[in-house]
């Protein structure tokens, strides 16, 4: 069985959440997926390793203790915090879906103009 892809007229939106409705499927998307990915892995390595050096250092120092840690990540500051983080976090992981291929406007940095 062949597909003819010049025939959009069965085209099915995304169903993947917050992608739905964005338009036709663009060859750039595994592309994007795959820098989503690696950004992801960078930052929770990144993430981790600041995490666990400054628990080593607050508990060192005697500032806190594993039971106040895990008190103040159930605390409603956190969840607070959690709440607003949460919203920021899926836009901004989104972008490269939601506004693709953007680049800044840098001709304002470029010699000669």
């Amino acid at each position: 069985m062949t597909v003819d892809h010049a025939d959009r007229s069965e085209f099915q939106p995304l169903k993947f959440s917050g992608l739905a409705g964005l338009g036709e499927p663009d060859p750039m998307d595994s592309a994007r997926l795959m820098g989503m990915i690696t950004a992801l892995a960078a930052e929770v390595y990144v993430l981790k390793a600041e995490v666990q050096r400054l628990r080593l250092a607050l508990e060192a120092s005697g500032a806190t203790s594993a039971a106040e840690l895990e008190w103040a990540g159930q605390s409603p500051a956190m969840r607070d915090w959690f709440s607003a983080e949460e919203a920021a976090f899926g836009q901004a992981l989104l972008r490269p879906f939601t506004h693709p291929d953007e680049a800044p406007d840098v001709s304002g940095r470029m010699g000669g103009r």
